[in-house]
């Protein structure tokens, strides 16, 4: 049976990315595994009426199609995987919405990862009172997580 790496990254953070990716790479090799990379559209902030904040309005009722946002980070992360992919590799690519930590962990379930290789900034303030989604995927995880320090 072949080893899956699966390497969470945020398409917004491109140095970020070309690291947790090379590092990826170099595991699945190490490995012989299948890489899978992933990135997760965040949800709105709470509390904040988004229909109206996406569409620059502030009346209306009509529902934002998240869809098209998914469909434009698949493009960006597709992209970005065709142009840092070796010769002779092949990178399946996932979008998820919703809750970073909770959609890396649902799809490590789903696809049977055996090793998570994501990045971490160094802490700040706010990841001290909120809990950063590294440090809930580390804890919840039931694979071994490849922490790489950025």
């Amino acid at each position: 049976m072949t080893a899956i790496v699966l390497a969470p990254i945020d398409i917004t953070d491109i140095e970020t990315t070309k690291k947790v990716f090379e590092a990826a790479v170099a595991q699945t090799k190490a490995l012989e595994a299948d890489l899978y990379v992933m990135t997760v559209v965040p949800d709105i902030v709470s509390g904040l009426d988004w229909r109206y904040a996406i569409r620059g309005e502030t009346g209306g009722s009509a529902e934002f199609d998240m869809s098209k946002v998914v469909s434009e980070c698949l493009e960006k992360l597709n992209q970005i995987v065709s142009e840092h992919t070796p010769a002779g590799m092949t990178v399946k690519t996932i979008v998820r919405h919703g809750s970073v930590y909770e959609q890396v962990l649902d799809v490590a379930e789903e696809i049977k990862a055996d090793q998570i290789v994501m990045g971490a900034h160094r802490p700040g303030l706010g990841d001290f009172l909120l809990g950063p989604n590294t440090a809930r995927i580390v804890r919840h995880a039931t694979c071994s997580v490849n922490v790489i320090r950025i």
